[in-house]
């Protein structure tokens, strides 16, 4: 019985893992409109979007500063469960280069604008997922008990996400 509650576990984990690299695949390359630019200042985007006045635009613009940051927390909690070597600087660096082989593939098919904003914001958020990750290991001190905390939170997490995303 014991092996057939793992192989449960598993199937859930995964499938949830699966379902948000589909999710994530989704948002970071549905074709809205062909177009093509690059912003490679630092923070220029981000201070642009936050000192808005016009209501409509900043309420795009903390959407899209928000979105980047949620979209790539799962990412960072994914890497430290199911890579061996969770050195810090090892998984934000994979966290960077996904994001930006991200921006870069962007720019290539004409799938909207490659911003060093979003690779900054989307470290970000990984950040925070590696850090959520690490709590809960400091809350539960068993890398299983963890394992099962994020069986429960992840779907829980992606189904709010996935109602919320879909309106948009």
């Amino acid at each position: 019985m014991k092996k057939n509650h793992r192989v449960l576990h598993n199937f859930l984990l995964y499938s949830v893992f699966i379902f948000y690299i589909i999710i994530f695949l989704a948002l970071l390359f549905m074709n809205r409109r062909s177009f093509r630019s690059v912003n490679m200042i630092p923070f220029r985007t981000i201070v642009s979007y936050l000192s808005g006045d016009d209501i409509v635009l900043s309420s795009f613009a903390l959407s899209n500063v928000l979105g980047n940051i949620v979209l790539f927390i799962p990412l960072g909690v994914y890497l430290n469960l199911f890579n061996r070597d969770k050195r810090l600087y090892r998984n934000v660096l994979w966290i960077a280069l996904i994001s930006l082989a991200a921006e870069v593939i962007q720019y290539i098919f004409k799938i909207g604008a490659s911003d060093i904003d979003d690779v900054i914001l989307n470290i970000l958020g990984g950040f925070l997922g590696i850090a959520a990750y690490r709590t809960l290991l400091l809350v539960f001190k068993d890398v299983n008990k963890v394992r099962y905390a994020i069986e429960i939170i992840a779907p829980i997490t992606g189904v709010v996400c996935f109602f919320y995303v879909i309106p948009l």
